[in-house]
């Protein structure tokens, strides 16, 4: 009997794993409150069953949460790697195919991937009959509300970020309300694309909102650049016009002081300011003429003999030749 004790009691020995915690169920309630209840990793020990059960949950490790409507495959299809069927024209609600319905009531499909932490595994694993539930149903929620403040140009092209992250903070808004005792550990993945027949149609229309996006940049980039350098043109324009002004009333004005200074000089003694200025004229004419030839005042033509004339040889003249 002794031995049977021993062995009864050693049963009870358990191991918690690195990224779990444990928790020791003595007659169905946690030992423990808060913090304390949680058995941290190593080598334990509780009175076996049906006495104690030992509840091992996950920590620290990463969980994973994905939405399970608006979708146009089911879960099974996707992790299948099943490809997508081309759509039909009409809705079928008792099909598999599920729809989000957009602000200017569009639908669309949308999906949306979630990763959280446990961070309260007593209130995560005790205060709910399914958790992991309850946070796909968060999630679901938030993708189909969101999705309905979103048009449908801004949800599929313009507006992704965005609507990526509303989604994000309505996730966490709603599991802080629930206190499901997680943590979003990051931003919801989202997708969202046109029902499969239209998507050829919106794939012209988003083709034809990128042609028109790139001619308008380029048509900004061109009004840009003919701008600027257009004003840069009219600046040097009207800096060389400035300088050629500038230049022109300086040498104007110096004309002008000089013409004044000589008509007093001129009006004093006309005939001696003319011999003065005829001087100066003929001084600068000699300095750089190589000949000079002054004629006098009374004289009324001039001959030259440039060179002379060249003598014709005698005709009666004999040449000797050298016998």
């Amino acid at each position: 009997m002794a031995g049977l004790v021993l062995v009864f009691l050693g049963s009870g020995f358990f191991t918690v794993n690195p990224q779990e915690k444990a928790v020791i169920l003595r007659f169905g309630k946690p030992v423990g409150e808060g913090e304390r209840a949680l058995l941290p990793s190593g080598l334990h020990w509780a009175f076996p069953r049906p006495i104690d059960e030992v509840e091992k949950i996950p920590f620290s490790s990463i969980q994973r949460a994905e939405s399970s409507i608006g979708w146009f495959q089911t879960a099974q299809e996707r992790a299948q790697g099943a490809e997508p069927g081309p759509g039909t024209r009409s809705l079928n609600p008792a099909g598999t195919v599920s729809y989000a319905l957009t602000a200017d009531t569009n639908i669309v499909h949308v999906r949306a991937t979630l990763t959280y932490r446990i961070t309260d595994p007593l209130a995560f694993h005790f205060d709910f009959t399914s958790a992991q539930a309850l946070i796909t149903n968060d999630l679901n929620n938030a993708l189909i509300y969101v999705t309905s403040q979103f048009s449908v140009d801004d949800l599929l092209t313009r507006s992704r970020a965005a609507f990526a992250e509303q989604v994000t903070e309505r996730v966490k808004a709603l599991l802080e309300a629930q206190k499901l005792g997680v943590t979003v550990d990051s931003t919801a993945v989202t997708e969202a694309n046109p029902p499969l027949y239209l998507k050829s149609k919106f794939e012209e229309v988003i083709s034809a909102s990128q042609k028109r996006a790139k001619a308008v940049n380029d048509a900004q980039t061109y009004a840009t650049v003919t701008e600027a350098k257009a004003r840069a043109d009219a600046t040097n324009r009207i800096y060389v016009a400035n300088s050629s002004s500038n230049r022109l009333v300086t040498m104007v004005g110096a004309q002008a002081d000089a013409f004044v200074k000589l008509r007093s000089q001129f009006e004093h003694d006309p005939a001696f300011f003319e011999r003065v200025s005829q001087m100066k004229a003929l001084e600068q004419i000699y300095t750089n003429a190589a000949n000079k030839m002054v004629m006098s005042p009374n004289t009324h033509e001039l001959r030259l003999n440039v060179s002379p004339e060249v003598e014709p040889p005698p005709t009666n003249s004999i040449i000797s030749e050298p016998y």
